[in-house]
This record gives structure tokens, sequence and C-alpha cells, in this order.
């Protein structure tokens, strides 16, 4: 009897080891570059520092950089999570000052490199400048604000309100009568503004959306970025004549003049800068990019081309996954496009959504208009189309799932919650019981949704920050578990999780006052079984390329 049980016990172990080794190993994948990255996420607040450098602010990054104007070399001097800078300036000390519009903080770096806020609670914090006696001032634009007030550069003391309601006053700089002139950026126009008295009169007018303005060494003229259309403008201020000097692509943020009255333009959209030659109108690059911020990404499933549809926060892009060939950009601000952060196909739709501007957009997936703008300020994620129309919105700082009914005016309708941070969906609808897969960022779940009746059931645990995710054809759900750095394949039946990809260079910290899962890390996968991967990081595109 005993042997009898040995043997048995024996027999079960070898069975049991050969099955352990005829199990498959994991896919080999190779990695390559789709798009070559970039040292910003949207470049926008820049500064000349009298050094041969230039000053700039990365907001999406999180960082401070600085530009060798000679070599166009990039260094960055403050790194996340602090660095996030929506403007940037230098104080009379020779500390560097920039806002933070999603963080709400005024920040300060001295001379020594100690780094601290000097104000706080001020949501879409945005320009600054210091008057030419040391006084320091800054904007509130958007987030429920619009303000100008006088902040101590010392922060000793509570910012101090001048004026509110003038119509969004963006970059603005100091004229040689110790006025304030900047662009009011929803009126088109440019004003000055006696600070000490608060009135304020038009310079200039007539353009579409003026976002930053500087003087030139002769303090007679103003030169003004137009973002939506593309140009820098010069005006006379005696008289506010115009005249166009260059014409850019659009989606122009900031700019500032440095030696020879060089005028350097910053360009979020594009992710780079150029400088302008005002004598001529020349226009030659400093630092260039190809991408700005690239999170969510879709590829149709028969596309034997396997090009990808890329939110890339300014701007929505159509990129060859092959070949890595930019086909076709939707521009933010000079469309109605808001800044897309997630992306999903339909048969015949692309649906966008966006937690900096709050909203899903649905647009025409041939012609590429925008059919409906839907307002959500829940911190939406992940978004897609149902077979019968219906929209499944993530809302990742509530923690539901949401139905948005097709037809107009939108009904909406709470098909879960409790997620912890949901981010990406994948649907599920061949199955007997449809449903949608959903990775949540907080709990490190992913969860599949009963689409008739929201029962959920947890696919996989243990994961660290998945965002983004995608269906593979052999049906496996390919997940970018960015706590780790990695990209892992689940098996939907039984949860189990395969490292495909490690070390990648995904995950930026997240940023107070966007929902969790920040810029959310996008993965896609092509009919030939290649993974698409974005990179935060680099603003750069990877594939994977299963091995033969």
């Amino acid at each position: 009897m005993h042997r009898f049980v040995y043997k048995s016990l024996l027999t079960c172990l070898l069975l049991g080891s050969s099955q352990s080794l005829a199990a498959p190993p994991p896919p080999v994948y190779r990695q390559e570059v789709v798009v070559a990255g970039s040292p910003f996420q949207g470049v926008h607040g820049m500064a000349v520092d009298g050094k041969g450098h230039l000053l700039a602010s990365n907001l999406l990054g999180q960082s401070v950089h600085s530009i060798d104007l000679s070599t166009g070399a990039v260094s960055t001097l403050v790194g996340p999570p602090l660095g996030g800078a929506d403007d940037v300036t230098l104080g009379p000390d020779g500390s560097i000052y920039w806002t933070g519009f999603f963080s709400g903080r005024l920040m300060k770096r001295t001379p020594d490199g100690k780094t601290r806020a000097i104000a706080k609670d001020l949501p879409g914090l945005n320009s600054l400048a210091f008057r030419h006696d040391g006084r320091l001032y800054i904007t509130q634009l958007g987030r429920g604000a619009d303000r100008l007030l006088e902040a101590d550069p010392s922060g000793r003391k509570p910012p101090r309100q001048i004026l509110s309601g003038h119509g969004f006053l963006n970059g603005f700089e100091f004229g040689p009568d110790d006025k304030l002139y900047g662009p009011l950026l929803m009126k088109g126009q440019i004003a000055r503004i006696d600070v000490d008295t608060g009135s304020l009169e038009i310079v200039a007018q007539g353009f579409t959306m003026p976002v930053a303005v500087n003087f030139d060494s002769s303090r007679e003229n103003l030169y003004v970025v137009d973002s939506a259309r593309g140009e820098l403008v010069r005006v006379r201020v005696a008289t506010g004549d115009k005249e166009v000097v260059a014409k850019l692509p659009t989606g122009l943020d900031n700019l500032a003049i440095g030696p020879n009255d060089q005028v350097y333009v910053s360009n979020m959209v594009d992710n780079d800068i150029h400088v302008v030659n005002p004598a001529d109108g020349s226009i030659r690059p400093v630092v260039e990019a190809r991408l700005s911020v690239p999170s969510g990404l879709a590829v149709a499933p028969d596309d034997a081309d396997e090009q990808l549809y890329v939110a890339d926060v300014y701007a929505f892009r159509r990129v060859g996954g092959r070949d890595g060939k930019i086909s076709q950009t939707t521009r933010a601000l000079s469309t109605r496009m808001t800044f897309p952060m997630n992306v999903s196909l339909g048969a015949k739709h692309v649906v966008l959504s966006s937690a900096y501007l709050a909203s899903v957009q649905v647009l025409d997936r041939a012609t590429g208009d925008i059919l409906r703008t839907i307002p959500n300020t829940n911190g939406v994620q992940g978004a897609l189309e149902l077979p019968d129309g219906t929209l499944l919105v993530a809302e990742a700082t509530t923690g539901r799932l949401v139905k948005v009914d097709a037809a107009e005016p939108a009904g909406i309708t709470v098909l879960a919650e409790g997620l912890k941070g949901p981010v990406g969906l994948v649907t599920d609808t061949e199955a007997a019981e449809p449903g949608v897969y959903v990775t949540e960022v907080r709990s490190g779940q992913v969860t599949r949704v009963r689409l008739s009746d929201g029962a959920r059931r947890t696919v996989a645990k243990g994961l660290k920050a998945p965002e983004g995710i995608a269906r593979h054809p052999d049906g496996g759900l390919i997940v970018a578990e960015v706590g780790r750095k990695q990209l892992v394949r689940i098996d939907p039946a039984t949860g189990r999780s395969t490292t495909l990809a490690s070390g990648l260079r995904i995950g930026l910290p997240e940023s107070e006052g966007l929902p969790p899962g920040y810029i959310p890390t996008g993965v896609a996968v092509g009919r030939s079984g290649t993974i698409y991967l974005s990179s935060d990081i680099e603003s750069a595109l990877y594939r994977f390329v299963p091995a033969p």
C-alpha cells in the first residue's frame, strides 16, 4: 500500500513536472523606435538669462529647462514633480520663478539651488513678470479663475488682487512706462494696465488668439504671438499699428527677446522652439520634435498598415506604425478640438477624451469633423463607443464607469462605481455576456465590468499602476504596468501575468490637479501582433515586434 501511494505520488510529480516543462515560454519581442523622443512634453514660457541660455517651462513634463543658444543642447534645471511650469522668469536677485498651472503653486529656485513654493492654492496660475522696481505680478487663467495679482517674491505675504474678469490676461511684460502690457486672450486685444490704479486701456486689437507679448530693445515695438493664426506680429505701441513679421505653424504659446532682438518663439503643439530674425522674417529651429505629449493610442484591427491614432494632448495625429510617418494632424487651439489624452476607434467614429479640458469628443473617422463635445469634469480617462453608439467613459476622479446616451442631449447612466482610478478601457463585446476590461491605477487591478448590469469580476491584481490596455489578436490583454515600467500580457481567463518588456521609459509622477493616471501611457496592438507603446517621459513612440 505504501509502495502504491509512493508510486502514484511520484507519477503525479513527474506528470506535473513534464507539464511544467512543456508550458510555452513567454513570447520574445524586439523593441524598435517608431518616433524618436524630445526633451519636452509641450514647451511653454521662456526667458533669456543673459548668459547665453534660454529658460523654458515644461508644464506636463513638470520640468524647467535651460537651452544653450549656441548649440541647442537642453538640460534640466528642475525636474518632476516640482518643475511643472506654465511660465518662467528671472528675478532681480538671479532666482528663477515659475507658475504651476495645475498645482496652483508659485515656485522659486534661488541661485544656490534651493527650491520652494512662495504661494499656493492658486488654480490656473499662468503668467508672471517683474516690474522694474522688483515687484512681481502673476495671473490666474482658467480653472475657474481670471485674475491679475501682485505676489511677494519672498513668499512672506499672500498675493493681492489687482484686477479680475478682464478676459484672460496671458503672457505679459512691463513697458518703459512701468505699465503692464499683455494679451487679453478671450478678446483678441492687447491691453495696457496701470497696476497701481487698476486702469486698463486697449493698445491694439484684431487678433484671433493673442497669447504673449514682449518688447524689443527699442522699447517702442511690442511683439505679439497669435496662437490660432501662427503669426508673430510687431505692434507699434504709440499708434497700435500692426505688421506680421513671420508666419509659423499654429499652436504658438510664448516668446522671448534675445540678443540682437532675435525673437524666440515656442510652439506647444509641435513641441519646439524657433528663432525669428525680425529684420527679414527668417526662421530657424532651436529645438525640434515630432510629437508633443503622446499618450492614448489606437489602431484599427483590420488595418494591414497598422496606422496609429495618437492622442498627443496638444494635437491628434495619425502615425504610420511601420514607418513612423505623420500623415495627418489636427491641432488644438486653432480648431475646436480639446487637448486629447485618450483615443479609441469605432466603426465610423473616433472618440477622444481629455481630463486636461474636461471633455469627451466624437469625431467622424473619415473626415475628422467633430460631431459632439460632451463636457465632463470628473477626470475623464478612457472613453469608447459601443456598437449601439452609446459612449462608455471612465471617470478617474469619481471612480465611476458611466454610459452616455447616443442621442442629444446626452443622458448619463452610472454603470459601475467604486473603481480605484479607472484609466484604460477595452471592450469584450463578442462574449456571451459582453463586458469591458478596466485598468485601475490605484488598486493595481484589471477588472471586467458586465455591460448589462455593471457586475464586476477581478481579472488580475497585484499590478502596480496599470494604465493603457489593449486586446491582442490571440485574446490576451496587453497592459502598460507603469509603476514597474513594464509591458505585461494578462490571460483574461486565469489572470496570469507575463512580462513582455521591462525597464521602459514610462511613468511621469502624478501631478497635483490632474486625475489618477495623469498622462496615460497608451497601448495598441496591430493585426500582426506588434505592440505599440507611448512614452510620456520621452515623448516617443515604440513598437514591440514579435520574434519569428
